[in-house]
């Protein structure tokens, strides 16, 4: 017998148990993987997964673990609410419009972005990383892709973060605004097509099957949040990391080949708390373990990504680490979709970094803030630069 997913622990309340020092978290994570890989908690009919095989093995069946229930009720959301065979469609039709081809021929685009939003700022010779970049950047991105209004791009960080907290069970908000905002949106373009996501998503056809309105619509709102949320985290994390060991600053440039290896290894280290939700189908076992249908089975893919077999030293941030199979994105049918945009905004916001700046302080009188609920989220973030005249180029 399933349970409702609003007698379900809080997304917010499962990572909130875990340690705000990273050191003792991965400690526990090895803890746990030689001990107790797979922990039953009877208070909440829920069963947590540590190791690395285990966690991706519920990431691929879902023939026994549903998606379901992943989600708040009421989360407007598509893609990642979705068990098969919805989900192939679905996904199939939105490929259509968010091609790979599409987010490659963003780079000049994005490094236009970058440069613009660097300009801005290189004059006074500091900045708020999260205000006047990491926000901005991925912010402007999405909007563009989606064809919204510039003049809403306050509006759309705003109503990422509205979903953000509610899929980390904070609160339950009001979303009646933003589904009427996109709402009217998809009937514009219906009216006036246009070169961009909405109107591709539109015309999305396989074997006679379209999206319907409401897919459409929990997509960009899947879309706004991934392109904002997701991004801005990484950025914010790489540049906090960059500040604290500027030796690591230093290698990527000389030699800015290696961002997209250090990006992996940002992905893996410092995105410890993520987890994600099932629930079984079925009976089954896992390593060992009895599984009850209608139990929650929450996937630690922050513990996966520090398990010794797959990544040897795994305590140690290392941006030569390779291979590095980390779990940060998902695996399966429901590995995020728009990874490769993120991967490629971060890649371009960092190589027009350490182009422009040969060196990155925090300001001693700004001290970093960060997300009670997730330690590793900065929300303020004030760095001191150098500049780097020779290599500067607008």
């Amino acid at each position: 017998m399933s349970m409702d997913m609003q007698n379900a622990p809080s997304k917010r309340a499962i990572v909130s148990e875990l340690s705000a020092s990273l050191e003792e978290r991965i400690v526990w994570y090895h803890h746990m993987q030689e001990t107790q890989p797979v922990r039953y908690r009877p208070e909440h009919n829920m069963c947590e997964v540590f190791r690395y095989g285990d966690v991706r093995q519920v990431l691929l069946d879902h023939a026994t673990f549903s998606i379901d229930k992943s989600l708040p009720e009421g989360f407007p959301g598509a893609l990642g609410v979705s068990d098969p065979p919805q989900h192939q469609q679905l996904r199939s039709l939105v490929s259509k419009a968010f091609t790979p081809r599409r987010i490659q021929e963003l780079e000049p685009r994005l490094t236009q972005i970058a440069d613009e939003l660097l300009a801005v700022v290189i004059a006074k010779g500091r900045m708020n990383v999260v205000t006047e970049f990491t926000y901005q950047l991925p912010m402007r991105v999405i909007s563009e892709m989606l064809g919204l209004p510039p003049e809403d791009q306050e509006r759309h960080r705003q109503w990422s973060y509205q979903l953000l907290a509610q899929t980390l069970g904070i609160y339950n908000p009001d979303n009646s605004e933003l589904l009427r905002y996109f709402s009217d949106l998809v009937n514009e373009r219906k009216r006036d097509p246009r070169d961009d996501l909405i109107s591709g998503f539109l015309t999305a056809e396989e074997n006679g099957a379209h999206l319907r309105r409401e897919e459409i619509i929990n997509m960009c709102l899947e879309l706004m949040l991934a392109g904002n949320v997701t991004t801005t985290m990484l950025l914010g994390i790489a540049v906090y990391h960059f500040c604290q060991h500027p030796e690591i600053y230093q290698a990527l440039r000389d030699d800015p080949s290696l961002i997209p290896v250090a990006i992996e290894e940002m992905l893996r280290y410092h995105f410890s708390a993520m987890n994600v939700w099932r629930t079984a189908r079925h009976d089954t076992v896992l390593a060992g373990h009895e599984i009850k249908a209608g139990q929650y089975v929450v996937g630690w893919m922050g513990a996966a990504n520090f398990d010794e077999t797959y990544f040897p030293h795994s305590e140690q941030f290392d941006i030569r680490r390779s291979p590095n199979p980390h779990l940060t994105f998902g695996h399966g049918i429901h590995v995020c979709l728009g990874y490769p945009l993120a991967r490629l905004e971060t890649r371009i916001a960092l190589e027009r970094m350490v182009a422009h700046f040969s060196e990155l302080r925090m300001d001693p009188e700004k001290p970093v803030q960060f997300i009670p609920e997730m330690p590793e989220v900065i929300q303020s973030l004030d760095i001191l630069f150098t500049r780097a005249d020779a290599q500067i180029s607008y």
